[in-house]
């Protein structure tokens, strides 16, 4: 209830109760591990992976690939679900509860979970005291909040999937003597499957699909702003204007939760019936999603990780998308094309970002992006047999 609450305020209002939370949860959350015993090394034989494994988000499925790489490498892997301490309800837990590990012989354990998110105080203290205390950090910004450096102080080690964030963590938190490891996603481990074309063709007949479709997933509770499904609607209509041919789907599970952004976006669609929403009432699976796109349209203005860019490189379909702070191994991934792009001050109502000094993110070219979809469109339309050879990255004609 509060939380629907938090979500009908006005935008400053959210930003206000946004930034009490995290800095409440942090407070509660966190201590001086110097005062309290000598840091720990890394043992790696019996790993805790602490995540929102059955959320349903994308972290939920980062946790889970974490956990798989640690697994490859060698360590037994416990999960263990702290879905329900964000409010998530009526969910099937994917991992035992903080209590079911006192009597493992658990080695470490690694909180995938960013500061300001309630994780360590779900533990009892003295018995997180005597294994290695791990954090697994993503953030899709150059400079992180500022209380962040203070929150080092809580682990034997900082973690992060990418070269990206380890660098920028090790500039920003530099006074700290904290290692730092990079444990990066198996995405190989467990590939989102490529839809079969049967599949392909249920999914389209089911949902009277035309023969082009663009498509983009996103969560508003993510920050709407940073995933700026509007500029998604704009490079659709600028690239197809009047074409009954194709059609775009936003799939957001969590749009109704959040009615003020999701009154902007149904004000930024209008009535163009070719663009079709999919919300908490109206379903579609993740699998069924792919299976249904020519192309994946990424309008976000940063990412963390871009993990729906790597799921849709798997399900074989192409990505376009802007390279600002994606990972080189993304970007090399079959069908990933990115368009051009400007740094600007960050605009978030949401309040996501308040504590970041001077923060900037990315902002796509419409333009570039419309040429992309064209262009693929042209392709499908012409070749559709034959794969695709575009440039990578997009030099306007």
């Amino acid at each position: 209830m509060l939380r629907k609450f938090v979500k009908a305020l006005p935008a400053p209002l959210q930003r206000l109760a946004f930034r009490s939370y995290t800095r409440y949860n942090f407070r509660q959350d966190g201590f001086n591990l110097r005062q309290e015993r000598p840091l720990r090394k890394f043992n790696g034989s019996h790993v805790a992976v602490v995540g929102y494994f059955s959320s349903g988000t994308g972290v939920s499925r980062a946790a889970e690939l974490l956990s798989l790489t640690l697994e490859s490498r060698g360590s037994k892997v416990t999960r263990v679900d702290i879905s329900s301490s964000i409010g998530r309800k009526n969910i099937v837990p994917k991992g035992i509860s903080p209590a079911d590990c006192y009597q493992l012989d658990i080695s470490d354990v690694v909180f995938f979970a960013n500061p300001g998110q309630p994780a360590l105080r779900l533990f009892d203290k003295s018995w997180l005291l005597n294994r290695t205390i791990i954090a697994h950090w993503i953030w899709e910004l150059e400079d992180t909040p500022s209380f962040w450096a203070e929150a080092t102080r809580s682990f034997d080690e900082i973690s992060a999937g990418t070269d990206i964030l380890i660098d920028s963590f090790r500039r920003l938190f530099a006074e700290s003597d904290r290692p730092f490891r990079l444990l990066p996603y198996a995405i190989d481990k467990d590939p989102l499957p490529t839809p079969s074309p049967e599949h392909r063709a249920r999914v389209r007949t089911a949902e009277q699909l035309p023969s082009f479709v663009a498509g983009y997933s996103f969560a508003i509770g993510s920050n709407y702003y940073r995933k700026n499904p509007e500029a998604a609607v704009a490079a659709f209509q600028r690239a197809f204007p009047g074409n009954e041919d194709c059609c775009l789907i936003l799939r957001s599970k969590d749009a109704q939760d959040w009615p003020g952004e999701f009154s902007r976006l149904q004000y930024a669609i209008g009535g163009d019936r070719r663009i079709r929403l999919y919300t908490g009432d109206r379903n579609l699976s993740i699998a069924d999603f792919y299976a249904a796109l020519n192309v994946y349209l990424s309008a976000s203005r940063a990412e963390g990780y871009g993990l729906n860019l790597v799921e849709a490189s798997q399900a074989n379909t192409p990505v376009i998308t802007c390279d600002w702070r994606i990972p080189a191994e993304i970007l090399s991934l079959p069908g990933i094309y990115t368009v051009g792009y400007d740094i600007e001050p960050v605009n978030d109502p949401q309040g996501h970002y308040t504590d970041v000094k001077n923060a900037r993110w990315a902002r796509p070219n419409i333009d570039d992006m419309a040429s992309r979809l064209r262009q693929i469109y042209e392709h499908t339309l012409n070749h559709s047999r034959q794969p695709m050879r575009l440039a990578k990255a997009f030099c306007p004609s």
